[in-house]
């Protein structure tokens, strides 16, 4: 939505071609082709969609006079696209978004468990390879995934572009302090306390245990402190029976379930800090809108992030989860080293902005272009 709300900005004509089961309901939108299709019957796969008769979309995209396609995902999808770029000549941009080596488990933990590397070399054959053999341009998130890209047999024309946010949106949707104390007052969350925040997929690879565990330590050497956590996903009632088991009171840490895009802003600027300890980002964009949002970060060191924490400026690393704990306590006895965090964190986000990243793609559209054209 990002993307092709810059590109149209910029005078580009976008269309978009996705999955949807309930197509039949959707709103008719000429700019959006909707596949009709089925969620994946896998308890941890459930928000995961897949395409059927792909074939009969192929005849229609003529119509569209197309000079690029852009594919941002693999399987049933990525059948059309190779389809549709092969008939009609067609230049394909391919993005790599997943690093499937941290969601093996979630098609079966025990193949995982025992033969993880040659399971992955496997699924990345069958996904990826085709693709790499069709994509005129392939494109990275980070730094990170451009050195793991030999395992997913991705080679060639390779360029990393972080995806970018749109920073103003955030700026337009932020609160006054009024709205927020009494968001914080429908929230039962005590005016002294310093509120943490972890807002994502709630699934097994975002080790949000890690976050529980660490909470509940530093809450038992000071109750100053509420923890919320918005999301939902699999493990939703592990973690909350983790945080009974470790007497967490109920108080103080909150799921708060899945938030609306739309309304997320209020609830990173009630955060005086965003707490991760995943280590299976391609990028990390909660990490960038936290910071934009004016809410440093204090996450687990993970090199995708490099480019994302400045240590002391916007937020900080930890490696062990003693020190998340000291972290956690700090915060509630220096307030005043998070007010010198809020005040940078804006800043150090700049280069991830839409527009920035919708140029250095539109670009890479040109290039992929050129070298269509070229080849002929």
């Amino acid at each position: 939505m990002t993307l092709e709300t810059k590109l149209r900005e910029m005078g580009n004509e976008v269309y978009i071609f996705t999955i949807d089961p309930k197509v039949k309901e959707k709103m008719i939108n000429p700019n959006i082709i909707y596949f009709s299709g089925f969620t994946v019957p896998l308890k941890k796969l459930k928000s995961y969609k897949l395409a059927f008769k792909t074939y009969l979309k192929i005849k229609e995209l003529k119509k569209y006079k197309l000079d690029v396609i852009h594919l941002q995902t693999e399987f049933s999808m990525a059948n059309f696209a190779i389809a549709a770029s092969k008939k009609y000549k067609i230049p394909l941009v391919y993005t790599l978004h997943t690093l499937y080596e941290d969601y093996l488990s979630y098609i079966s933990k025990t193949i995982d468990d025992h033969f993880h590397k040659s399971f992955l070399a496997s699924l990345a054959k069958i996904l990826i390879s085709p693709i790499n053999k069709v994509a005129t341009i392939k494109i990275v998130p980070s730094r990170k995934t451009l050195a793991l890209i030999s395992k997913y047999y991705i080679d060639g024309d390779v360029r990393v572009v972080p995806t970018g946010i749109n920073l103003t949106n955030f700026i337009e949707k932020k609160k006054d302090e009024a709205y927020l104390t009494k968001l914080k007052e429908s929230l039962n969350i005590p005016s002294t306390d310093v509120v943490y925040l972890y807002l994502g997929r709630i699934s097994p690879e975002k080790t949000i245990d890690e976050l529980i565990e660490a909470f509940a330590e530093a809450y038992n050497k000071n109750n100053n402190m509420t923890f919320l956590i918005i999301g939902d996903g699999a493990i939703l009632n592990d973690l909350k029976e983790l945080a009974r088991n470790l007497n967490i009171p109920a108080n103080k840490i909150k799921f708060l379930g899945f938030i609306e895009w739309n309304n997320i802003v209020p609830y990173y600027q009630i955060a005086d800090a965003f707490l991760n300890a995943s280590t299976s980002e391609t990028q990390g964009l909660t990490y960038v809108e936290a910071l934009a949002c004016g809410t440093p970060i204090i996450v687990k060191y993970d090199e995708v992030l490099d480019d994302v924490v400045k240590v002391g400026v916007n937020g900080y690393f930890y490696y062990q989860k003693e020190e998340l704990v000291n972290y956690l306590i700090d915060f509630t006895t220096h307030t005043e080293k998070i007010k010198s965090l809020k005040n940078k964190t804006y800043e150090t986000i700049l280069k991830f902005s839409d527009q920035v990243f919708a140029e250095k793609i539109y670009n890479i559209y040109q290039d992929a272009i050129n070298k269509r054209h070229n080849k002929k």
